[in-house]
């Protein structure tokens, strides 16, 4: 078949050129038009629920809400873990589907089992966005300021154009998943009711609250038909009348005045709170503005600081950030004396982050994005005037640097392939017909990647070798080339000769070629992490494979029929000679002392064999993404105000570091609770300098390198922040072993069990063990303990004494506390809640907690009915209009602004929270001595439905292999039945994926050897040609080890590349010795010919297959990390071979 396909070719010269200029077309076209992503996605389908249960304990979110969805998303088809995390306010379910299941299908049969999840009434569950290496785009918002510098709009001004204007703009892109907003604060209309006013006026909460609602609603009716038109009949009766102020604003051409008719419009909102009727008397009505804290204010003077305040929804998180200042069009502003970039640093910004759908195209997506975000900044109307968008992190830079990486790599490459082929066989057109087979290999790849949807990345283009990929070609268009350079059978036609020359190959080049798709076999079955992260390698290679044999048979012989015309019969060329003369030497040398050879290599496979399991070993080198991401954990009952000082002190901190080019700092958590934390977790984000601007330290003689500056900052920052737990990774790389092992940091131990208590012992024992671990770096426990919590438990019995029902005190605690949203305010499209909250002085501390009255709460507490008039200084006891609308007699109320005899409502004794409510001790009795405050949980960790508490730990200077080995001897005799560790992350993924490499290699070997046979229909040849193969393993390990690095995936598929290529020059050797057996050649004689006919292709396989990944070997740049060991195992192996 193979013959007949190049006998096609030479017949039809015109076709198989059309057709290359085609594939070069279209490759071309593709080569533009491909998606090129910086890393792939190592994840498998993650589905993440998010549930938001405001005010709730972490116990309480664990029994109510975790534990339910746990139970509802159970037994989904290829679940493999859940893991589930709960905290004040937050449940967190992370579900983990096995390598293969659809992203979408997974998603669906979510949201189908949440449908059957029970839970509380105001608890909805949503999904999350987020995926690993979703996090593409990251900006703030830049307040404009006045002439005294102070920022001329609010928070809650940015924070609304954030999340109604901007973060519906993005998600109109196509590709994004979801934009998370963090920082600043969510606007909130409180009313803060006096407990005294609101018993003098006889008013109660439920009363308020259903006449603020009453008064904050659209009625429709109908329509009615005028002079032969329709009018549809509303009535206005929101508060405000639903317009939208900040729409409005928007298109004002001055900052300072959209910002004074922002105030301007919150004031007339909160005149018609304070004046709406709650009941009324004699046509006197009672008003909310009655029953508030300061009670009624002159129009004029809008008091906004008490009664009807604008307020913000509890903060989850604040984001701050050190940086260079720059204008509207992203230029740094430089200082005119210095020539420096000004700094500015800021401790409450609106950040945006972009998230990109699973399996998105990047460069699209953000392409858009950069077009939108110019619009929003130079277009009027589309923000509040001033206010412009600042970007500090696009993944757009770490591909084009990355890519930048792989084309100079590539380009070296390529030329220094050209000229071995040059120097090796001494002729232009020989050299230049197997040279343009590299950029068409290419090209067929980019083509066929094209087609099929895939995405190009750094190691699917960077760590392929195009010395293997055209060395099919080599050998085809060198053994042309020798035959027709050898003056025999000169009376032939050129392109029968050609054709002759060709069909003395074609048989061991498809065997080798077969071959060398059976040694990348286990590339295209890897499954796990290191089959996302090399499984389009695979795809890259065995298009460029094929793209590369195709055009050995057709387009190479075509080309050598066409350019090799007037060829004369040459010798070989002075490199060649010297090669051949110095090589035949040595073998005839070792031929003679054949047997000490043997012993040789055989002492060096056992002496390899030997130093093998010694050898370090990790999952993957770590990717360089020209960053860092700086974890600080404080104590976990820490407030927010305590670490945003903190985190001011660091980010200031950070900018003396010149390789540093900003920090942008997160406390706590977004919003929507997709990453859930506390304030005890202050994550900062560092871009860092382009390795060209490092400095050189004072008193060194180089550049830091990157674990240097890592080491020094975590120095400083462990002595100047005492009592915190730093960590140190970068954004992609966090995000992703988060992902896949549930703990932010690259190892854990994860110590299962029933009890919290213990589970923190047993977590500081571990930790301090793996302190005495060498090579463990930064250990420290996710904290699962040391919540305080006020705990106010109902005494029912004191209850039933006064009448009062359970859910009164809880309504009291709900209310008065945490500030109980019932109605909400529409202004255009936006919505912002209107809550009760009783005011700050009320609240500050248990005490003034206890003396919070409960006799006002939904009139559950009073004698009788509802007072049907309030009698005020002005009426008396004159009857009127009650509460509910009837004429009803009404008594006045005595010892207060009223006058007359006491009403029903004052003659019933005061009840504080504190005559309602006992302590408990540890076995739930209660314990009137005791006290309210007592420890709780702050996050509760689970997987598949039980509770553990995960402790971290890096590693630096010691194979990760080795070291956790060592840290499991010795945390083993700590634990005791029922409690058992799991040892997840990096390692968890090393140990799997050897398991499977080492079955799939192992397959892929016995096919290898089933096809020798079949090529030589003997076991000994087949035996001989794998000799090359334990050469080429002798080579690649001995280069890992003296180049100091450890076995790892990366360098597991480097041999695995060469595999084919060392099995390739093997069967080309032994076919030469076989075909001048066949003669009856002598045995010695047929390997010294065979070697001498042969010793130019397999050099210069041998030479391309190094040089073709020599600069990828010795590359330090961004992206270079992952290449490094498979491209140092090549090259290692191929001088062994």
């Amino acid at each position: 078949m193979v013959g007949r396909l190049i006998e096609w070719a030479m017949h039809s010269r015109a076709v198989v050129i059309l057709l290359t200029l085609v594939l070069a077309y279209v490759g071309g076209y593709a080569f533009v038009h491909v998606n090129v992503e910086a890393y792939p996605d190592p994840a498998p389908a993650i589905i993440e629920v998010v549930a938001q249960y405001p005010g709730a304990s972490a116990e309480e979110v664990e029994r109510q809400v975790t534990i339910p969805l746990e139970v509802a998303l159970a037994g989904m088809p290829g679940l493999q873990y859940t893991r589930t995390k709960s905290m004040f306010g937050l449940a967190h379910v992370r579900n983990q589907f096995a390598y293969g299941i659809d992203h979408l299908a997974a998603r669906q049969e979510v949201l189908n089992r949440l449908a059957t999840a029970e839970l509380p009434a105001n608890v909805k569950p949503m999904l999350s966005p987020a995926s690993p290496i979703g996090e593409i785009f990251r900006y703030t918002l830049n307040s404009p300021r006045n002439a005294l510098g102070k920022e001329i709009y609010t928070s809650n001004d940015l924070k609304s154009l954030q999340d109604w204007t901007l973060e519906r703009r993005f998600l109109r892109i196509p590709g994004v998943a979801g934009v998370v907003s963090c920082g600043g604060t969510v606007k909130r209309y409180e009313i803060q009711p006096d407990p005294q006013r609101l018993k003098e006026y006889g008013i109660t909460l439920q009363q308020l609250e259903d006449a603020v609602k009453a008064s904050n609603a659209n009625a429709s009716g109908n329509f009615i038909v005028q002079a032969g038109s329709v009018q549809v009949v509303r009535g206005i009766g929101l508060i405000g009348g639903g317009q939208d102020p900040l729409a409005k604003a928007m298109n004002m051409p001055d900052a300072e005045y959209a910002a004074d008719y922002l105030r301007r419009e919150e004031r007339r909102r909160v005149r018609e709170i304070r004046r709406i009727v709650i009941a009324a008397t004699n046509n006197i009505p009672i008003r909310v503005e009655h029953v508030v804290k300061g009670g009624p204010v002159r129009p004029e003077e809008d008091d906004l600081t008490q009664g009807v305040v604008i307020g913000h929804l509890t903060r989850q998180g604040q984001i701050g950030i050190n940086r260079p200042k720059i204008d509207r069009d992203g230029k740094e502003l430089v200082s005119s004396a210095t020539g420096q970039p000004l700094m500015e640093d800021e401790d409450d910004k609106v950040q945006g982050i972009i998230l990109l759908r699973k399996n998105e195209k990047s460069i699209p997506v953000l392409q858009a994005v950069r077009e939108k975000i110019e619009e929003f900044n130079h277009e009027p109307g589309r923000l509040l005037p001033g206010v412009f968008i600042e970007p500090y992190y696009n993944r757009s830079s770490l591909i084009e640097v990355t890519t930048e990486t792989v084309r100079e790599n590539l380009l070296v490459g390529v030329m220094l392939v050209a000229m071995i082929l040059l120097m090796f066989l001494g002729n232009v057109r020989t050299a230049l017909i197997v040279a343009i087979n590299i950029p068409l290999a290419l090209l067929f790849a980019f083509a066929m990647l094209y087609l099929r949807g895939k995405s190009a990345n750094l190691l699917s283009i960077g760590a392929v070798d195009f010395g293997i990929i055209v060395d099919s070609s080599v050998i085809m268009v060198e053994n042309i080339f020798r035959r027709l350079t050898s003056g025999e059978a000169v009376e032939l036609h050129l392109k029968d000769r050609v054709l002759r020359a060709a069909r003395e190959v074609e048989r061991s080049l498809f065997y080798s070629t077969l071959i060398m798709v059976c040694a990348l076999l286990p590339l295209f079955t890897m499954q796990g992490p290191e089959g996302q992260i090399f499984g389009p390698m695979a795809d890259t290679y065995a298009f460029a494979l094929a793209g590369a044999l195709l055009l050995a048979f057709t387009l190479s012989p075509v080309l050598c029929g066409m350019l090799f015309g007037n060829l004369r019969a040459t010798g070989d060329n002075f490199v060649v000679h010297t090669i051949k003369a110095f090589y035949l030497k040595q073998l005839h040398w070792l031929l003679e002392y054949r047997w000490a050879t043997v012993a040789v290599f055989a002492v060096l496979v056992v002496s390899t064999a030997a130093v093998v399991p010694f050898m370090g070993r990790e999952f993957m080198p770590e990717l360089e993404e020209g960053n860092l991401v700086i974890r600080g954990t404080f104590p976990v009952n820490v407030s927010l105000d305590e670490v945003a000082r903190n985190a001011r002190w660091v980010r200031r901190r950070l900018q003396d570091y010149p390789e540093i080019k900003l920090a942008a700092s997160q406390i706590g958590r977004p919003d929507d609770g997709t990453d859930p934390t506390g304030f005890y977790e202050l994550q900062l984000f560092v871009p860092l300098q382009p390795r060209s601007k490092w400095p050189v330290p004072e008193g060194h003689k180089r550049q830091r390198e990157k674990f240097e500056l890592v080491e020094a900052l975590d120095d400083d920052l462990s002595r100047h922040v005492p009592g915190v737990n730093w960590d140190f990774s970068q954004i992609i790389r966090d995000n992703v072993m988060e992902s896949l092992s549930g703990v932010k940091g690259e190892n854990s131990v994860k110590i299962i069990g029933p009890e919290l208590d213990e589970l923190e012992n047993l977590a500081v024992q571990v930790r301090n063990t793996l302190s005495t671990v060498a090579g463990v770096s930064d250990p420290g426990i996710f904290r699962i303990q040391g919540q305080t919590n006020l705990s106010f438990p109902i005494d029912r019995e004191k209850c039933a004494l006064w009448g009062v029902n359970v859910a009164d005190v809880e309504e009291v605690i709900e209310t008065a506390v945490g500030g109980a949203q019932f109605s909400q305010m529409l202004e255009g499209e936006r919505r912002f809640d209107i809550a009760l909250r009783w005011p700050a002085e009320l609240r500050r501390n248990a005490d003034d907690i206890l003396n919070i009255p409960v006799d006002v709460v939904k009139n559950t507490v009073t004698e009788g009915s509802v007072p049907g008039r309030a009698a005020t200084p002005l009426t008396g006891p004159a009857t009127g209009l009650s509460a509910l609308g009837t004429s009803l007699p009404m008594p006045s109320l005595s010892g207060s602004i009223f006058n007359g005899a006491a009403n029903s409502l004052s003659r019933v004794p005061r009840r504080r929270l504190g005559d309602l409510v006992t302590p408990m001790n540890d076995q739930g009795e209660r314990d009137p001595e005791g006290s309210f405050v007592q420890p709780g949980a702050a996050t509760i960790s689970r997987e598949d439905g039980r509770r553990l508490i995960a402790v971290k730990f890096g590693v630096r200077g010691r194979d990760l292999a080795s070291t956790v080995a060592e840290a499991q001897q010795k945390i083993k005799p700590l634990l005791k039945t029922p409690y058992t560790a799991v040892w997840s992350g990096e390692f968890q993924q090393m140990q799997e994926a050897e398991r499977r490499m080492l079955l799939v290699v192992s397959l892929a070997m016995v096919l290898i050897v089933i096809m020798l046979y079949l090529a030589f229909y003997s076991l000994l040849d087949a035996s001989l040609v794998l000799a090359n193969v334990v050469a080429m393993s002798l080579g690649g390990l001995w280069t890992l080890l003296l180049a100091g690095l450890h076995f790892n995936v990366s360098a597991a598929v480097g041999f695995i590349s060469i595999l084919g290529v060392a099995v390739m020059e093997g069967m080309i050797l032994v076919s030469s010795f076989n075909g001048l057996r066949a003669v009856r050649m002598p045995v010695f004689e047929a390997i010294i010919k065979g070697t001498e006919r042969r010793i130019r292709p397999v050099t210069m396989t041998a030479l391309t297959a190094i040089l073709g990944l020599l600069p990828a070997a010795f590359s330090d740049k961004i992206g270079s990390e992952s290449q490094k060991p498979l491209a140092i195992v090549v090259v290692g192996g191929m001088v062994g071979t």
